[in-house]
């Protein structure tokens, strides 16, 4: 169905824009087309990247960009999640392309891009190419493969010659460059810390930094071409009416939350103590959370095609096996099997603790509540354990 509604849109295109080859190359201009992070969606606080070709002559203003994907696609989640999500190539006037940003409140820089005329012919075929229904769709890879790389590839190849970046000065790893657009929104940090792993924390080339397109932005802005400046000249085509950033409220903070959470689970565990109840629908529920929740960490880490997600620490605390506790409340001859498991989670999270700044992945300081939280119910367990094998089954 989706592949149906793109190729009707191709047909509709061929009405509006002429073909590509008719484009004249004497007078075109290509430019890259930067949207800054902003925090609409989930999916725009990293920014975005186009292909403007632009023809004065011809009154001719066309925008490519590899960034479509269509949400009510079957299963788009769990593809998604699962690494298998398409995405396509888009086209539409750049009016309709800034009007559309203009409506999302962006930031939209452009960048006129100095390529010789026998590459922007090369260019204009390749697109041609990349249009025809059997091509315009790819597996999208959000750390190697996107619209920002994509679009980085053709620069390259088209440029006229070598393009050469800048020289590197400072070392990333892909996490620190998903923070650097995701530190305004710590829940968002704080989610995909949760699903990526120990390959997230390796240095990186600056190559590899440019599937965030501010990086690949700003590299250009010092890259050259047979010595030459590849950016012509760079202005601010259309900028935000407003400033996105707030103050954070306490309830923004997955920390300070997570240690609230923890204050109420230790009065609960203390009115426990005081009247000796199990308190098994409080501490049951956070070990059901957290066993759903391994479930989707061990689903990343042993079956996502994502980059990154395996070798994954966070799986010493959040596990599937936290489901055992939850289903252990409900069976009373379970309970001294039940124990060994809560001795063994007890040993792990402290060793989590314990070595936290010698495991080799970058763990967020946030998770460390609701750890707390995690070894409080084991002991609380225990200790009950121990006061029914005393007689006391109240």
């Amino acid at each position: 169905m989706f592949l149906k509604k793109i190729y009707i849109l191709l047909l509709f295109i061929s009405f509006i824009f002429p073909p590509l080859k008719a484009w004249n190359t004497d007078s075109l201009q290509i430019s890259l087309l930067t949207v800054m992070p902003r925090s609409n969606e989930v999916y725009t606080v990293y920014g975005h990247t186009a292909l403007r070709i632009y023809d004065p002559t011809q009154n001719r203003d066309t925008v490519f960009n590899y960034g479509m994907f269509n949400f009510n696609e079957p299963n788009f989640l769990f593809r998604f999640l699962k690494g298998e999500t398409d995405y396509s190539l888009g086209v539409e006037s750049y009016d309709n392309f800034l009007y559309g940003y203009y409506r999302g409140n962006s930031t939209v820089i452009e960048q006129i891009l100095d390529i010789s005329p026998q590459g922007k012919n090369d260019l204009l075929q390749m697109l041609s190419i990349n249009l025809m229904p059997e091509n315009l769709i790819y597996r999208y890879n959000f750390l190697f493969d996107n619209c920002t790389t994509r679009i980085r590839d053709i620069i390259e190849k088209y440029s006229g010659g070598e393009l050469i970046y800048p020289e590197q000065t400072q070392k990333y790893t892909f996490r620190e460059l998903i923070h650097s657009c995701t530190n305004p929104y710590p829940w968002m940090t704080f989610g995909i810390d949760l699903l990526i792993g120990s390959g997230a924390d390796s240095l990186v080339n600056l190559r590899q930094t440019f599937f965030l397109p501010l990086h690949f932005k700003e590299a250009l802005d010092e890259s050259y071409v047979n010595n030459s400046p590849i950016v012509i000249s760079s202005e601010e085509v259309l900028k935000s009416s407003s400033d996105s950033s707030s103050e954070l409220k306490f309830w923004d903070s997955p920390l300070k939350v997570g240690f609230f959470i923890f204050a109420i689970y230790l009065l609960i565990a203390f009115l426990g103590y005081i009247k000796r109840r199990k308190q098994k629908g409080a501490f049951g529920l956070l070990f059901l959370i957290a066993g759903l929740a391994g479930i989707l960490i061990g689903f990343m880490t042993l079956f996502s095609y994502h980059p990154c997600t395996s070798s994954n620490w966070n799986l010493l605390w959040l596990h599937p096996f936290h489901l055992i506790a939850f289903i252990g409340y409900f069976f009373k001859k379970s309970y001294r099997i039940i124990s060994w498991y809560h001795v063994v989670n007890l040993v792990l999270l402290s060793v989590l603790l314990i070595g936290w700044y010698w495991i080799p992945q970058g763990l967020n300081t946030a998770n460390i509540p609701y750890i707390l939280c995690l070894g409080l119910a084991s002991g609380y367990w225990l200790y009950r354990t121990k006061q029914i094998r005393n007689g006391y089954t109240g």
